[in-house]
């Protein structure tokens, strides 16, 4: 089995099992509505296939899942999210 693969899943159950424990409410499709991350989420970026994980220091790159792999993601997988604070851009960046 692959290294990001397993990681994804060591991160899923945790995910999974701290949801459970904390007794929160099922949420809907992460397909289909943007989620606010908790630390240790996984993120995968559907065009890219990066993988990312939600640590309390940050975003950290997991790795990289192969397109056959992108139609078996567990349903605890974030595929979109809400930004925690607004994307500022540069002044340079914004006039070019």
């Amino acid at each position: 089995m692959k290294p990001v693969l397993r990681t994804l899943i060591a991160a899923a159950i945790v995910t999974a099992s701290s949801t459970v424990f904390a007794q929160a409410v099922p949420g809907t499709s992460q397909g289909a509505v943007a989620a606010t991350a908790k630390n240790f989420d996984v993120f995968v970026d559907r065009p890219t296939g990066f993988t990312f994980v939600k640590l309390p220091g940050g975003w950290k790159f997991a790795g990289k899942v192969s397109p056959s792999d992108m139609r078996h993601l567990p349903s605890t997988v974030l595929t979109s999210v809400v930004a925690d604070e607004p994307v500022q851009i540069a002044d340079d960046q914004a006039r070019k």
